[in-house]
């Protein structure tokens, strides 16, 4: 093999490990980015995504607030749907701090979202 085939294979070698180098760090930046600014604490405007559960493969419920109200939503591939307004108290504790002296969240879990169905299903 000529010395000049030799520094062309090397050239498109290091071309390709700066492409795949430079698609990894992009989608490393772009996933965070894309995380805080669309994910739950964020939205300077009226409408935030205040908590996300996933509760099967694509599906989850939402705690959405839009201007001063508070809604539950579920979320699926076929759309999203409305399942219940929140009232003024039980949106307040979204957004609320938690309390200091409350333990930490099982598994990541907030234990409010569990309280709030367990009052959706007791008010039925």
């Amino acid at each position: 093999m000529p010395l000049q085939e030799v520094f062309s294979l090397l050239g498109i070698l290091l071309v390709l490990v700066l492409v795949l180098a430079g698609s990894y760090l992009f989608t490393r930046w772009a996933g965070k980015g894309l995380g805080g600014r669309l994910g739950a604490f964020s939205g300077n405007g009226r409408m935030r995504v205040l908590e996300r559960l996933a509760v099967g493969r694509d599906q989850s419920l939402l705690v959405v607030q839009i201007a001063s109200r508070y809604f539950v939503v579920g979320s699926s591939p076929s759309g999203f749907s409305l399942l219940t307004e929140l009232t003024e108290e039980e949106g307040a504790l979204w957004t609320s701090a938690p309390a200091r002296d409350a333990p930490a969240p099982a598994e990541g879990r907030s234990p409010d979202f569990r309280a709030l169905l367990r009052q959706l299903r007791d008010r039925k």
